[in-house]
């Protein structure tokens, strides 16, 4: 099968949808599929550095410089559809990359798949345009509504987003859920983190690790706020956050107002090769992000052998078992501080339990789901077609 994937991010910009299209282009191609990436650049043309990969030109996103826009009218795509006989698109996009894949279906008369990664409807401080809150998720949800209406099938990476979303979209002709793959021979327990641990000074410290995009939407403020009470009890605590994104500044500057520079360590951006050993130099992972629709971080972790203390909110608690492989702490500074100092307090007893939760997260299980999906889709679209 042939499938060219649709974003509006890529790298080297790195965040949960890249994370998610790397992951299922490896798994599609171990089973032997093709897959073709169309995403903005600085100029149109092939990527040099992948011949699947096709560049749009774009415009920088002001609010969101690692995010581009292509607003160009482009035919390319629809040459390349054609070109490569491509059988399925798969869109991963919500802006402009998102209409390109809808318009290129159109014209080449192939379905067009929806992946759902993230809920933008809350993130509308990144929006070119501010106006009265309520009224921006109101209109969000008109675009999102008619953007789902013309989609072929609608895929998300959870089961709770699902549910959610079909409360706001219940008459998606096609819906399912497709979790992107962890790969085992790179996170898992017997990675070594000493190293990291040695070289940033916290030998002697009780880690917590943060991994993801540095951005408002991760809430990263109400782990900082818990931290000064978890001091009380663990005077070596550090918090390390791993990654870059368009607030660390906004966070640095957080961290220094409250006088937290001793315990929390920004490491910026990590590559992929030795991002296993960051986790590994950890004692626990934290997640305060009311945002996501799965968290792959919080995947990788548990792969790594890491328990997890997460926000009670969505997806994290169909992931998270309270006693089991971590614990969950409401939106707020002294719970919060409470359940890492559970999860710390335990961890010996939770880090049993982690790989059991990620190993449900096969990378070729995960291929072989999505292939089957595109199936159901493409037959969906024949039968209605052929009426």
């Amino acid at each position: 099968m042939r499938i060219g994937m649709f974003t509006d991010s890529w790298l080297p910009t790195r965040d949960g949808t890249v994370t998610s299209i790397i992951k299922f282009r490896e798994s599609l191609e171990l089973l032997g599929h093709d897959v073709f990436i169309f995403a903005p650049g600085d100029k149109t043309m092939v990527s040099p550095d992948d011949d699947k990969v096709f560049l749009f030109k774009a415009k920088t996103f002001k609010q969101y410089p690692d995010y581009k826009l292509p607003i160009l009218p482009s035919k390319w795509k629809t040459d390349l559809i054609l070109e490569h006989d491509i059988d399925i698109l798969h869109n991963h996009g919500i802006a402009f990359m998102a209409l390109k894949s809808m318009i290129g279906a159109n014209l080449t008369d192939r379905p067009c798949l929806l992946n759902f990664h993230t809920w933008v409807t809350e993130a509308h401080h990144y929006y070119p345009v501010q106006l009265d809150e309520d009224l921006m998720v109101y209109l969000s949800w008109i675009y999102l509504k008619i953007l789902i209406a013309r989609s072929d099938g609608v895929i998300t990476p959870s089961e709770a987003a699902l549910k959610e979303l079909k409360e706001k979209c219940p008459n998606m002709r096609y819906s399912n859920v497709v979790a992107p793959g962890i790969d085992g021979s790179t996170f898992n327990p017997q990675v070594n983190g000493s190293g990291i641990r040695e070289e940033l000074g916290l030998t002697d410290s009780d880690v917590l690790v943060h991994v993801g995009r540095v951005s408002r939407e991760k809430n990263l403020e109400l782990i900082f706020k818990a931290l000064p009470q978890i001091k009380k009890e663990k005077p070596n605590i550090q918090l390390l956050v791993v990654g870059s994104g368009p607030d660390k500044e906004y966070y640095e500057k957080m961290v220094s107002d409250m006088k937290l520079q001793n315990m929390v360590k920004f490491t910026g951006f990590v590559p992929d090769e030795v991002l296993p050993q960051y986790y590994a130099a950890g004692d626990a992972f934290v997640l305060a992000s009311p945002f996501e629709t799965l968290g792959i971080v919080m995947l990788e972790a548990l792969a790594m052998g890491l328990p997890v203390a997460g926000l009670n909110h969505r997806v994290i608690p169909d992931i998270i078992n309270v006693g089991y492989n971590g614990h969950l702490f409401k939106n707020e500074p002294e719970d919060c501080a409470r359940q890492i100092l559970a999860t710390l307090n335990n961890r010996d007893e939770l880090k049993k339990n982690t790989t059991l939760g990620a190993e449900m997260f096969d990378n070729t299980e995960s291929g072989k789901k999505l292939v089957q999906v595109y199936k159901d889709v493409i037959e969906i679209y024949n039968t209605h077609r052929a009426r």
